[in-house]
């Protein structure tokens, strides 16, 4: 039985699990979080999202991200780095911004049976290799501070140089389908504070309407507004699972006006009250 990963992290940690307390509820992870599966099959979601992820398939998460496992197989296993927000940002300074912006665009990966990907996927392996044997249960290194730099900014640097051969593999993006991406990456990051279409639509500077056809076309018929709020519920129900946290300052750290308000929210889009959520998860 493998233990719970807490969302957050001081320094960058190694492990090696199965990610099982996520088919309980979803997490918000506050740092920086990279996995590889080197077994088995789920599929995670991040609210709005979902993604298949199988052996040989990588997922990468800069800046942290809600994440929940919606089903796995029974030998599923990952290898998975988390890093601190503070590391990163030091580490991703000398790193062209393109590079940022196309994980942020493109989280997931899954390797292909040709032999350049499978010689990338070994080098993977060996990444997480050197993570275990320097950051897994050692915590008292002399010089651990700046080896977490190096190590990060040399892994940061090598995915980098990774990005052409994915770009190779994959055919190539129309502008509507890179708009959309975008939009999602948009919705992972401010969906908590920012609710309504015309703040998205301003940071892509397209219209509303452009981006209605955009993730009608491409989300499964779901308009803009749908997919905000499928994210904000998902963020919701993270807080929720917080008993610490009251439905008032639940409200206020998701910017509704009011408890009212989010509890009116909540039900129209799940069919209960936040209390009945809460109440449904001791059952």
């Amino acid at each position: 039985m493998y233990e719970q990963i807490s969302p957050d992290t001081s320094h960058i940690r190694y492990e090696e699990t199965d990610l099982s307390y996520l088919k309980l509820r979803p997490y918000r992870f506050k740092c920086g979080i990279y996995l590889i599966c080197i077994q088995g099959k789920s599929i995670i979601s991040t609210g709005v999202q979902q993604y298949a992820f199988d052996e040989q398939t990588e997922l990468i998460f800069l800046t942290g991200s809600l994440i929940q496992i919606i089903q796995a197989s029974a030998d599923f296993k990952v290898r998975i780095l988390l890093f601190p927000k503070d590391v990163f940002l030091k580490a991703i300074l000398p790193i062209d911004t393109p590079y940022f912006n196309y994980v942020h665009e493109h989280p997931h990966y899954h390797h292909t049976a040709d032999e350049r990907s499978q010689n990338t996927w070994r080098e993977i392996v060996l990444w997480m290799d050197v993570a275990q044997m320097l950051f897994k249960n050692n915590n008292t290194l002399l010089f651990r501070k700046q080896q977490e730099l190096n190590f990060l900014q040399s892994i940061l640097m090598w995915l980098f140089n990774t990005i052409p051969e994915k770009l190779a593999a994959n055919k190539q993006y129309s502008r509507k389908q890179m708009l959309c991406h975008q939009f999602m990456q948009l919705i992972r990051e401010h969906s908590t504070c920012e609710h309504q279409v015309p703040f998205y639509t301003e940071q892509l500077c397209i219209t509303p309407r452009y981006l209605y056809e955009i993730t009608t076309q491409y989300m499964n018929g779901k308009t803009p507004k749908q997919l905000i709020d499928e994210q904000l519920i998902a963020e919701a129900k993270v807080l929720l699972n917080e008993p610490c946290l009251s439905v008032t300052e639940i409200a206020e750290l998701l910017n509704f006006a009011d408890q009212s308000y989010l509890s009116r929210f909540f039900k129209k889009n799940t069919g209960m009250s936040p209390k009945e959520f809460r109440l449904q998860k001791l059952l």
